[in-house]
């Protein structure tokens, strides 16, 4: 039976972030990874969605300029695009291993159980620890519906090698609503169907509704207020019928209906560890019911925004925590989150919608759209929410336009670190921006 100082049951970003300074400071350190190294973001999130998107943005900016002389016509060829993604990412799992292992990490390769609290088997071999991180993630939620085999996730679409023409996503986060903006600008024809009358709802809703209007102008076509009932193959196609009796053909189906911990794959119970259906149950120093046992990541039972920045943020902590450098509970900084679609959507600090019900704050609306510099870009539809405390400071922020990732992380510094207006008058940025006006934004405030 090995042993090791620390057993990570995970390979992401909650993990190795983690697994290198602590091997690195001469601790026994393994990780278990029953799939690719480097886990979600890397292989089935983040990284290939934002090389697939490249493209689509820069013929949605394409479009901008129509209207004032710019003839353009593209054509996406979708396996080139695919190639590029893969001829990229596909050595990244690889290249990782190589370098946990010559930090001394040992990898661990299948299905993680714990037998008790002190141990787990893999393979029918038994690891024991001094100390474990759940860092294991989150999967796609299954429909539960007659013929949900014939579904796939978000997983496979960012690996197709082809593009179907008729696409039906299920769902309406922001997993969908990124996969539907991809396929759509793509040449698909998309339909999203959605079991309430809303979309992204973590986002500013307002943002949402403009966000509907833009789509449906795009060709997406809505079905709100249904849920799937069944699905079925006739012939070459697949055929989905609503609890309301709508049908739908199409070439491809994807259940975009969110994703759940895979606490249930652990056997928790055997290790003594608490958790419920939203995660792993930690405390303000990320250790479960059994102070040996901790957890990062998108496994958590958590508030903050299930992110890869939040788990590096996690890791990090729990990294210099264990090696003693700290002994502070975890206090996590103002986190932005965006959504890829087009236009994007991205926020940070106090929603709009928790600003509203509390008199400490005040919401000043901005028409980025009539600012000179946007409206050259074509963008008249821009929007900014900016949300101040009583003490005339930015604490919070929600964008609606292509630049929102800009946007966003040009305010984040601003909230996270509380400057004042005068603190944002010593800063000269390089013009033009949008970030030359959040001195003016500021002193407004006062």
């Amino acid at each position: 039976m090995k042993s090791f100082d620390i057993l990570f049951i995970g390979s992401g970003q909650g993990a190795w972030n983690a697994a290198l300074p602590l091997s690195k400071a001469g601790k026994k350190v393994a990780i278990i990874e029953r799939d690719k190294i480097l886990g979600v973001c890397t292989n089935y999130g983040c990284n290939p969605k934002i090389i697939l998107d490249g493209p689509i943005k820069l013929m949605e900016d394409a479009e901008l300029f129509k209207p004032v002389g710019l003839s353009s016509e593209f054509k996406l060829d979708w396996g080139k695009l695919m190639e590029h993604k893969n001829n990229i990412l596909t050595p990244l799992p690889e290249m990782m291993e190589a370098n946990l292992k010559k930090s001394g990490v040992d990898i661990i390769r299948g299905e993680a159980k714990f037998t008790d609290s002190r141990t787990v088997e893999v393979n029918g071999e038994q690891y024991t620890s001094e100390t474990f991180v759940i860092a294991a993630g989150q999967r796609p939620i299954p429909l539960g519906v007659p013929g949900e085999e014939l579904t796939i996730t978000s997983n496979e679409f960012l690996y197709l090698t082809e593009l179907p023409k008729q696409i039906v996503l299920i769902g309406a986060g922001y997993v969908s609503m990124e996969i539907a903006s991809i396929a759509r600008t793509a040449g698909s024809d998309v339909h999203i169907i959605q079991a309430t009358d809303s979309i992204l709802s973590g986002f500013h809703q307002d943002y949402s509704k403009k966000l509907i209007e833009k789509v449906k102008q795009d060709g997406v076509q809505f079905h709100f207020n249904e849920k799937v009932s069944k699905i079925e193959q006739q012939g070459g196609q697949l055929h989905l019928t609503t609890e309301k009796g709508t049908t739908l053909s199409a070439d491809l189906v994807i259940n975009a209906t969110g994703r759940k911990p895979n606490t249930d794959l652990l056997n928790l119970e055997a290790a003594g560890v608490e958790y419920n259906k939203k995660g792993v149950i930690v405390n303000e120093f990320l250790q479960t019911s059994q102070p040996h046992i901790y957890a990062t990541g998108d496994v958590l039972d958590k508030t903050q925004p299930r992110l890869t920045p939040t788990a590096v943020f996690e890791a990090k902590y729990l990294a210099n925590y264990l090696l003693g450098s700290s002994t502070d509970a975890i206090q996590y900084p103002p986190i932005a989150t965006i959504a890829f679609t087009t236009p994007r959507i991205a926020q940070i600090g106090v929603s709009v919608d928790d600003a509203k019900e509390s008199s400490e704050y005040s919401i000043v609306p901005i028409e980025l759209g009539k600012q000179w510099d946007f409206a050259g870009r074509g963008e008249t539809e821009a929007h900014l929410t900016l949300i101040y405390s009583s003490e005339k400071k930015l604490v919070g922020a929600a964008a609606y336009t292509q630049e929102a990732l800009e946007v966003i992380n040009s305010l984040t510094p601003i909230i996270t670190l509380g400057l004042t207006a005068e603190d944002a008058a010593k800063l000269i940025y390089a013009f033009p921006s949008f970030e030359t006006m959040i001195p003016n934004y500021l002193q407004q405030a006062k």
